[in-house]
């Protein structure tokens, strides 16, 4: 992805987060999420998050298709998830699609984005 495709496609997800006030999440039966492995960065987790339930049922199959989609308040995240995932030294991948490919970024940096 170019620098201007990832600046277009964190400003389309913090646009409609902050419209919608969800995020979305893929969770198991036993609370466990999907994390999948950087792109960018050796030994880091990435949770995968989408701007719409919709986006994150299409993701529901293969590997992941015991996986349903989970709301995840605006508040909620930036109050609570931002913070661990940050202590966790996690990313953030945003939209990830069919051809396995997100934005990658820091909790914070996400937090900052969908709070100005």
């Amino acid at each position: 992805m170019s620098d201007i495709e990832i600046e277009s496609e964190l400003v389309n997800f913090v646009e409609k987060v902050r419209m919608s006030e969800v995020i979305w999440a893929l969770g198991a039966e036993d609370n466990g999420f999907v994390v999948c492995d950087s792109n960018q960065f050796d030994e880091t987790d990435v949770l995968l998050l989408w701007e719409s339930e919709a986006a994150a049922k299409a993701q529901c199959k293969d590997e992941w298709k015991e996986y349903s989609p989970v709301e995840i308040g605006l508040d909620e995240f930036l109050d609570e998830w931002v913070e661990d995932l940050n202590e966790d030294n996690a990313l953030v991948g945003l939209n990830w699609n069919d051809d396995q490919v997100c934005v990658e970024i820091e909790p914070v940096g996400l937090a900052r984005a969908l709070s100005e």
